[in-house]
């Protein structure tokens, strides 16, 4: 037998034995069972929306048996990865096999900064994106209330007009403060779009007016609490008003 036959002969019985090698571990693999269910939710807040059970009942919603105990090859990550993030209070899962049999999945749950309070409905929390998603009846979220004189402007995000876009900045400037997420309660909206808060403390209305200028209208707001109430007494005004340039108007 020449060389060159011995070679191809060697490289060929390499690859057949590889290939051997790769289907047999695939088949073992594949006879693997799901050993346990493992979920964790990301969560930087005080608060859920969901919770780890409804998180493996969303799993089970859709198959013909459990999740547990199943057959690696029978387990479709990506189904239930998009069957949870059909949740409205599921920002994102990441869905996996451990090297011991153990489903885990990593939960980004929605973070809700807002709820539009409504008086033809059911109220709606507003999302860190700027999403829409509905009241959860066992879950509630400690977020400012917002009233509106005009109902209904938007469908399933803020970002569908440019107020909503404004009103989204503003409450994200709040959520991002940990000071002004503690004082802000409540705010209304009028006809014209102006801003009214209710502060959790201190008994003074806030006329903020346009939600813009928004960090130039808190230094002020900061300034009136730190300079002029404690002079003046915290019981003296009714109301201050932020809404004209480089004033601090008292009432």
């Amino acid at each position: 037998m020449n060389t060159g036959l011995k070679n191809i002969l060697i490289y060929s019985t390499g690859i057949l034995i590889l290939i051997f090698l790769i289907s047999f571990r695939a088949l073992r693999i594949s006879e693997r069972k799901v050993s346990g269910i493992q979920i964790e939710i990301l969560n930087n807040q005080d608060f859920y929306l969901i919770d780890k059970f409804e998180i493996q009942t969303l799993f089970e919603m859709g198959n013909s048996a459990s999740v547990l105990g199943a057959n690696f090859d029978q387990v479709d990550i990506k189904l239930l990865e998009t069957q949870v993030e059909e949740n409205p209070f599921v920002a994102e899962i990441d869905v996996f096999i451990n090297v011991n049999g153990v489903l885990g999945a990593n939960v980004s749950p929605a973070q809700p900064i807002g709820r539009l309070m409504s008086s033809q409905g059911s109220d709606q929390y507003i999302d860190v994106t700027g999403k829409l998603l509905p009241m959860n009846p066992d879950y509630t979220v400690r977020v400012p209330l917002i009233s509106l004189m005009k109902e209904g402007q938007w469908t399933t995000h803020l970002g569908e007009n440019d107020f909503g876009k404004q009103l989204m900045k503003f409450l994200l400037f709040i959520d991002n403060n940990d000071m002004w997420k503690a004082q802000i309660a409540q705010l209304s909206v009028s006809e014209d779009d102006e801003l009214t808060l209710w502060p959790q403390v201190t008994k003074q209305l806030i006329l903020f007016g346009q939600p813009e200028e928004i960090e130039e209208k808190f230094k002020k707001l900061m300034l009136f609490y730190k300079e002029v109430l404690p002079k003046k007494g915290w019981n003296t005004y009714s109301y201050v008003n932020l809404k004209y340039k480089n004033q601090i108007v008292c009432k």
